[in-house]
């Protein structure tokens, strides 16, 4: 690693992924755009994926951190492990079955930035299966009302982060719980100063991956359903009064999706389905 300061951090957290790994890395090296760093994080796997990235780094000292957590903590505390370990004026987000959308992806991202210090940037996501649709911002979709309301993609890999401005407001990944990325996204526009958006997808998502972490039903994802809400009350109180109608809102219609999501889970659980069919989240303002 020279001694630039690279204006990305690439952070691939990886467990049990060694058929998919090597596709998201080089996705990255591939880019056309020099000013970066991979951060590789195994999360205590039991394949050949720790082989794997480590492979990568004897080939690519100069751009490549390699993390070994040695035990399985979960992607919330990797990426904080990671995070705290980066050198890179922005944090870039890439699940290890997924890759970044284009060869220039991150010039385009740099050239969105420009030479502003943006706290929180909102980019498109491309679905690959299922329906292959493409969820891309607009300028109604990414104020901070909307965002807060109903984030049009609430994963941190469609969204790129000053990691000052993470440190300077201790936004952390709550660890050891699904759904993370809602609180971390919600507390995040709510509190940057800057933000903006780049009408264009920054990665390919790979939906419905056997073994995801998205596509596992279980108990514990029932209840962290409930635990995310109660994050969410727990930040009430410190959000701005104009915003705190449309953190109520949210609030107010997940909790009334509830019912459905969880049966969802239960049901696919029983039936030992993978990937349970939740419902789509369009939700609307509502008055109270």
């Amino acid at each position: 690693m020279n001694n630039k300061k690279p204006r990305f951090s690439v952070i691939i957290c990886a467990y049990n992924i060694e058929e998919y790994i090597s596709t998201a890395i080089d996705s990255v090296l591939e880019q056309n755009y020099d000013n970066y760093e991979i951060i590789l994080v195994n999360d205590g796997s039991k394949d050949k994926t720790l082989s794997i990235l480590k492979e990568y780094k004897a080939n690519y000292s100069d751009k490549i951190i390699l993390i070994d957590n040695g035990k399985n903590l979960g992607l919330g505390r990797s990426r904080n492990i990671a995070i705290a370990q980066a050198n890179g004026e922005y944090i870039v987000h890439l699940d290890g079955d997924d890759t970044l959308y284009e060869k220039e992806t991150l010039a385009k991202i740099d050239k969105t930035i420009g030479k502003e210090k943006v706290d929180l940037i909102y980019f498109g996501v491309q679905y690959v299966g299922g329906d292959n649709k493409s969820h891309i911002p607009t300028k109604e979709n990414s104020t901070r009302e909307a965002r807060i309301l109903c984030d049009m993609h609430f994963a941190v890999a469609s969204k790129v982060w000053r990691k000052e401005f993470l440190y300077n407001n201790n936004i952390t990944f709550i660890e050891d719980m699904y759904y993370e990325d809602m609180v971390y996204s919600i507390k995040a526009t709510i509190l940057a100063k800057k933000l903006k958006y780049g009408e264009f997808p920054i990665y390919n998502y790979h939906r419905n991956r056997e073994g995801s972490i998205m596509a596992t039903p279980n108990i514990k994802r029932c209840k962290d359903m409930y635990k995310m809400l109660y994050y969410l009350m727990d930040l009430y109180e410190t959000v701005p009064k104009k915003l705190q109608p449309y953190l109520l809102s949210f609030i107010y219609n997940e909790t009334e999706s509830l019912p459905l999501r969880i049966n969802a889970v239960l049901k696919s659980l029983q039936n030992n389905d993978l990937s349970p069919a939740l419902p789509k989240r369009d939700y609307k303002f509502k008055e109270f």
